[in-house]
């Protein structure tokens, strides 16, 4: 390739720096100024322009930058045609590099394939080699059989007998042999004769064998010997499955050989309700659960915790074994104890049956509860961490070699609970058996399942460490465990008969009905014996027991004559809520809101209709007799009514709402039903203050009747009159008095100034009318402004201002009676009484003594 061609810089030749027409601000003016700079000089030298020396500078100048321009294209035309060469071979070369990747890439595949090939034909041969090695074994196996077969048929048991010598490998040996006889002996049941032989001596052979191995499980368990107890376990499993020893074990177990449950029933059942004195008393608390039953379930707790690290260590699949020990436990014991106990309770009364049913189903709840949590920190870890190691190949069998951690683990699991509830101490659960810590089964050769276990054999103290070895937190290990389930079931079957269907909420139902008519007998006696008696005086009695001005009433004499307490409504939400804890410990799921609302729509049917409405309805019926002093003691029944009703709202917040405020359907009714009661309690209760009201101002006019007319023209020496007042009138005050003091006790201060203001303003328009009826003297005008001052002070306990300002209108009016004729007209036009009608002022003064006697009074009148 020829030589580049230098490009020259035309800077120098306009006499410029080196670069100049390179620089990055090139300025046009700035390069004219430096071509005529000498031009310009010469100018100014001598001052004078001429233009030609700059048209021959720029011409030249022109003429040099035509030639750099020219010589700068030919630059880069051959520099555009080198980068094209240049570009060219790189992609050239590229090209051949790329296609060398391709080949290198194909030659990869080709080699990964027949690597492929390779391994495949390698692993067939394996799997071929395995099968020819199987089908030996399998044959050397059937060879041996058949050998131990014809020997038999021939009566010689030399061979097995020798095996038995062998320890527990050869007792292995042994039941895996007879186990095979066996199989082979039922698929030829139909074989010939001359093999009959061999099938007796089998079956011979197989029961001594069984009986042996037996004998040996029940020797060492009796001698806590756990190394052969596990030996002949595991053989007995080989053998037939292992039932025979799960039996034997359950059968010889401390806890149904010599603990309480071997008792009589019926004698355990008449001491332990012994100790259950006034259970069918409904207004006794609820008793705990049966003392002999929670005896029973602290040894279930405890026998279970001990057991676990027995049946973990000599059976090959514990779980199996714990699970028939528990249902023997559940469906033979504590179902036989249930029975006779529920049995007694339901003969005694139905509440006691329900309170029985529900203490039991609490203290097995909480027995469950305890199972399934040593099941989920230490049985399932345990197992599953051995059968996990057992799936990875490394030679562990099943179950069977469970170290001592699930001792240590379910010692420490039983020491907890022990702590939490105290054992009553009457008789262990299972016997104190050592154990055998170094003991190795031979199966156990794999080094790496002995380093996953050697953590948990160096100490550990809980098995949520053995839930750590296989990754499982310990929100995951306590929530559930193998036996879970299972566990459930057992408490579910035990109360099935009691709870499925609508057993136990009929029952329930029953229950409650009869309870509240039974705390409502002596209010429903009451009344019958009213409506026996005669009409006037017997309704009289129905707020002797209601003390004025107090909400606490005693219960019994309340209900003796028939009248609402807050003592009764109290106890007969007391009933409902003990009915509800009951429904909640013994139904579940969907059940228990259903339950709750049924219970509750009962309660607000019986405590209205049965108890509240047909109490104010007397009351209501008591004041129809306007004759007769009304009884203050009403407003208490007033103020014991609206307590009942919150009593009734506290009680739905908290003890219904919790459970049915999930359900919106069960939620919207029952807020209906229960504010419709309110409803209707406050439209009776209103009718009743009401109807107080009238027979309150009735009995005022009745003492204002009985004013005799010579009260207000009393005997000059008659002193009595003017400091004491009238009869009627301390009657009147006296019983307002009375009235204000129960509405203050009974009323919150909106619905006592309705009350008091109706009956103040129905006393002021009728004392108004009252006076005009009376010739009144001047003595008798000072008698009666006694009276009007204690009608005022009366009035003023009532604290309603607007009531009082009537009432000193009153007083002024009772100064006519008391001021000379000519004092009339200022009384009229300068005080409170100028804003009292005309006429109303002049027919109070025509009541005065002297209005008829003297011409010049009649003749003021006449002016006013």
């Amino acid at each position: 390739m020829r030589a580049e061609r230098q490009f020259t810089d035309p800077s120098r030749a306009f006499g410029l720096p080196e670069g100049y027409f390179t620089q990055e601000e090139f300025s046009a003016t700035d390069f004219i100024e430096q071509l005529s700079r000498v031009d310009l000089e010469f100018a100014k030298k001598n001052s004078s322009l001429e233009p030609k020396p700059f048209i021959r500078t720029f011409e030249r100048a022109l003429e040099k930058l035509l030639g750099s321009q020219a010589e700068l294209s030919s630059t880069i035309s051959q520099l555009e045609r080198s980068t094209k060469a240049y570009s060219d071979d790189h992609r050239k070369k590229m090209a051949r590099l790329k296609q060398t990747f391709v080949t290198v890439g194909s030659s990869f595949e080709r080699l990964e394939t027949q690597i492929s090939e390779v391994g495949s034909n390698t692993i067939r041969i394996g799997e071929e080699l395995d099968t020819v090695a199987k089908e030996k074994d399998r044959a050397e196996a059937i060879k041996e059989l058949v050998g131990f077969y014809a020997e038999l048929n021939e009566g010689n048991t030399a061979r097995l007998d020798a095996l038995l010598d062998g320890g527990s490998e050869g007792l292995m040996n042994v039941a895996h042999t007879l186990r095979r006889l066996n199989t082979v002996v039922i698929d030829n049941e139909y074989s010939a004769p001359s093999e009959s032989t061999a099938k007796r001596q089998i079956e011979i052979y197989s029961e001594n064998f069984e009986k042996m191995m037996l004998e040996n499980f029940e020797h060492a368990y009796k001698d806590n010997d756990v190394h052969n107890m596990k030996t002949a376990a595991r053989t007995l499993d080989a053998f037939n499955g292992g039932v025979s020893v799960v039996k034997a074990y359950i059968n010889q177990h401390p806890f149904f050989v010599a603990s309480m449950v071997s008792q009589a029933q019926d004698s355990i059942a008449d001491a332990s309700y012994a100790s259950m004195q006034g259970i069918s008393d409904i207004n006794a608390p609820p008793p705990p659960p049966d003392r002999w039953l929670e005896q029973l379930y602290d040894d279930t707790r405890k026998m279970m915790f001990k057991d676990w690290t027995v049946i973990s260590e000599v059976f090959p699949r514990p779980v199996e074994v714990m699970q028939q020990l528990l249902k023997r436990v559940f469906e033979q014991t504590i179902q036989s104890y249930l029975e006779t106990l529920l049995g007694r309770a339901e003969r005694q009364s139905k509440l006691a049956f329900l309170r029985v049913l529900s203490s039991a189903h609490l203290a097995t709840r909480k027995l469950i509860e305890d199972l399934q949590t040593f099941d989920a920190e230490t049985i399932t870890p345990a197992v599953t961490v051995l059968e996990s190691a057992r799936q990875s190949g490394n030679g562990m069998q099943g179950l069977l070699d469970m170290p001592a951690t699930s001792q240590t683990a379910a010692t420490e699991f039983s020491r907890r609970k022990t702590r939490k509830q105290p054992s009553k101490g009457r008789n262990g659960a299972a016997n104190n058996m050592e154990y055998d810590d170094e003991y190795e089964d031979e199966d156990e050769q794999d080094a790496g399942a002995r380093a996953r276990l050697g953590a948990a054999k160096s100490g550990l103290s809980s098995a949520m460490a053995i839930a750590a070895l296989i990754g499982r937190g310990e929100s995951e290990s306590a929530a559930s465990g193998l036996l879970h389930e299972f566990l459930n079931r057992c408490c579910d079957d035990l109360f099935e008969s009691y709870i499925a269907g609508d057993n136990y909420i009929n029952a329930e139902r029953i229950h409650f009905r009869d309870a509240v008519r039974q705390a409502l007998q002596p209010f429903v006696r009451a009344r019958e014996e009213r409506q026996t008696a005669a009409r006037g005086n017997a309704f009289l009695g129905i707020f002797t027991s209601v003390p004025l001005g107090s909400a606490n009433t005693d219960k019994q004499q309340a209900e003796s004559h028939g009248t609402v307490t807050i003592g009764t409504a109290s106890f007969l939400l007391q009933i409902h809520a003990e009915t509800v804890a009951r429904a909640i410990e013994l139904e579940s799921g969907s059940a228990v809101s259903d339950a709750v609302a049924e219970l509750f729509s009962v309660l607000i049917s019986l405590i209205g209709d049965s108890y509240v409405f047909p109490a104010l309805d007397d009351v209501a019926e008591s004041l129809q007799d306007l004759r007769q002093e009304p009884d203050l003691r009403t407003f208490g029944v007033i103020h014991v009514s609206n307590v009942v009703t919150r009593l009734l709202q506290v009680h739905f917040e908290r003890i219904v709402l919790p459970y049915v405020g999930t359900n919106s359907h069960l939620y919207r009714d029952l807020v209906g039903d229960k504010n419709h009661l309110m409803s209707r309690v406050e439209t009776s209760l209103n009718f009743i203050a009401n109807k107080l009201v009238s027979a309150c101002v009735q009995w005022i006019a009745s003492i204002l009747n009985r004013q005799r007319r010579s009260d207000f023209k009393p005997a000059e020496d008659d002193a009595a009159s003017f400091h004491m007042g009238t009869q009627s009138c301390n009657q009147c005050t006296d019983f307002l008095a009375h009235v204000a003091d129960a509405c203050r006790a009974n009323m919150d201060r909106e619905n006592r100034e309705r009350v008091l203001g109706d009956i103040g303003s129905a006393l002021y328009r009728m004392l108004m009318e009252h006076f005009k009826k009376f010739i009144i003297s001047v003595s008798g005008g000072l008698v009666l402004l006694r009276d009007v001052a204690r009608y005022r002070e009366t009035i003023d306990r009532f604290e309603i201002p607007a009531l009082s300002d009537r009432f000193i209108v009153l007083q002024e009016i009772s100064n006519i009676f008391v001021v000379s004729s000519n004092s009339l007209k200022s009384l009229l036009e300068d005080g409170t009484l100028a804003h009292v009608d005309r006429q109303t002022f002049q027919a109070f003064v025509q009541r005065r003594e002297d209005y008829r006697l003297s011409p010049d009074v009649k003749r003021h009148v006449a002016t006013l």
